[in-house]
């Protein structure tokens, strides 16, 4: 697979960089591609952050944050396709850096729902008792198979559907 130059143009918009100076700043193809993976990931990161962290109660937040994934998974955005699930599906397990970016995003979203779910554990909102760690990646496989299902073009209130049914299963 290698670091094309239509990929990398690709990136470059959501990085702000033209090609010139992307290559000047990061050196490679592969520097400037990964640079622009870690841009959009830390991005993610802080969105569903912001998420979790606005809701009034921790089960909002991550109902919440199941409807951002629905919102981000559905129509036009949801072909578009999440940067990050497309990476992992084209270009994992073949190359480490890309794998410790992706693992990075994973486990800092894991560790996110982690901490809401315990938070809402100690408060009693969520009864559930397994180990929040183990519901937090639970949920994280569920948001990002919901971005490979809108590849597809499911719909939001599809979407919507699986949020709640995952909600009703979990707590």
């Amino acid at each position: 697979m290698g670091f094309t130059t239509h990929r990398c143009l690709i990136c470059l918009p959501e990085c702000s960089f033209r090609r010139a100076a992307s290559t000047k700043a990061f050196g490679d193809k592969k520097s400037v591609f990964l640079r622009a993976l870690e841009f959009y990931t830390d991005d993610g990161v802080r969105n569903v952050q912001e998420v979790l962290r606005s809701a009034p109660s921790p089960k909002a937040a991550i109902r919440n944050a199941l409807v951002r994934y629905a919102d981000l998974s559905s129509g036009k955005k949801g072909v578009r396709g999440c940067f990050g699930v497309l990476t992992a599906a084209e270009m994992l397990p073949g190359d480490p850096d890309i794998a410790e970016v992706i693992k990075r995003l994973f486990s800092r979203l894991q560790a996110l729902f982690a901490a809401t779910i315990a938070k809402g554990q100690a408060a009693g909102e969520i009864a559930n008792r397994s180990d929040p760690e183990v519901i937090a990646h639970f949920i994280v496989s569920h948001a990002q198979g919901m971005r490979v299902l809108g590849k597809v073009g499911s719909r939001r209130d599809e979407m919507l559907k699986d949020a709640d049914l995952l909600m009703e299963m979990l707590f």
